[in-house]
């Protein structure tokens, strides 16, 4: 059975983000558990971007630790050469190239939608019933409210009265805004493959920051006439050491030395046009084992280092504009 519904995923096995791999494990086998649970034929996509050769994959690890995953061909595993981090990166601070991974996720999923989201986050109890139902439209791109659960919290025996009692939540949730609907943005864009194909996935023309690449996607999809939407339930997200949310104010005023990029580029005033080779699609690709590939490096799969005449910038104080008036080199 083809999936309804793809789930793209990025990391590594470094502990990337600060306790990265319990994180990753606690909330895949809860939404891997839940949507079997309620029979929605999906499958995750794991891309293990520039992983360090000298520890073991982190796409084996989460098959041991949830065996179920291996039952069906529900875990999609990508592994991609670290080489591709070298020569894509247009700055030397950023350690992990979030986007361009998730976009190899996005080019390879077989679902009719696909979840773009993060390794630390729950899906909540009305967004699988919305799954369930198959209650959703294509050229609409579906947010997801976030809560934070407070940091320091047994989450090891996790059920839906511990991750709903708000007693466990670190204040209110996100207040999505039209019309980019921002805040946790990174952690639930849900959109038919065939718009995410149309739009040519998040931006690889700015690759000097990862901070601001998942709402400057949404102004992508603004201009191209897609509605942006609130699905009318929250995901759960796992607060950490090194997130964003905890770390900005160490960087305030020398934002251009954060480990995440400079986030005071034009990200809601710019419309990026990808080659139609994103997603390292000319990428040489071969089997490593069960569900489980490997990207190797070519140049040809390389984007220009400098690819400017693919960014618009709108005049006066739109927020978006339309991709058409982008001109092709």
């Amino acid at each position: 059975m083809e999936p309804f519904i793809s789930i793209v995923l990025t990391g590594r096995n470094d502990e990337y983000g600060i306790d990265f791999r319990s994180r990753f494990l606690r909330t895949l086998g809860f939404n891997a558990r839940e949507l079997a649970a309620r029979a929605i034929p999906h499958e995750f996509i794991f891309i293990e971007w520039a992983p360090d050769a000298a520890r073991p994959l982190l796409i084996d690890v989460a098959l041991d630790a949830i065996p179920q995953l291996r039952d069906e061909p529900r875990f999609k595993g990508i592994v991609v050469d670290r080489l591709y981090q070298r020569a894509l990166s247009l700055n030397p601070k950023l350690e992990y190239l979030e986007f361009p991974a998730k976009n190899i996720g996005i080019r390879r999923a077989a679902g009719e939608y696909v979840l773009t989201s993060n390794c630390d986050v729950f899906l909540g109890r009305h967004i699988l019933g919305v799954l369930e139902q198959r209650a959703l439209e294509p050229r609409i791109v579906y947010r997801a409210a976030r809560h934070d659960l407070k940091m320091g919290i047994d989450l090891s025996h996790l059920d839906w009265d511990m991750l709903e009692d708000a007693r466990n939540l670190d204040g209110r949730a996100h207040v999505l805004k039209p019309p980019l609907m921002g805040g946790g943005t990174g952690d639930f864009l849900l959109l038919d493959r065939a718009s995410y194909h149309a739009l040519g996935g998040f931006n690889e023309i700015y690759r000097v920051a990862r901070i601001g690449i998942d709402q400057n996607f949404v102004v992508k999809a603004l201009s191209e006439g897609m509605t942006v939407r609130d699905i009318g339930g929250p995901v759960y997200h796992v607060n950490h050491h090194g997130s964003h949310r905890l770390t900005r104010q160490a960087y305030k005023g020398r934002e251009a030395e954060a480990f995440y990029g400079n986030i005071n580029w034009h990200s809601k005033s710019v419309v990026y046009v990808n080659r139609p080779t994103w997603g390292l699609d000319k990428a040489p690709e071969r089997s490593i084992g069960p569900g489980t590939s490997a990207l190797q490096f070519s140049w040809e799969a390389v984007p220009p280092l400098v690819d400017l005449d693919r960014i618009v910038m709108p005049s006066g104080s739109q927020s978006a504009v339309s991709a058409e008036t982008a001109h092709e080199p």
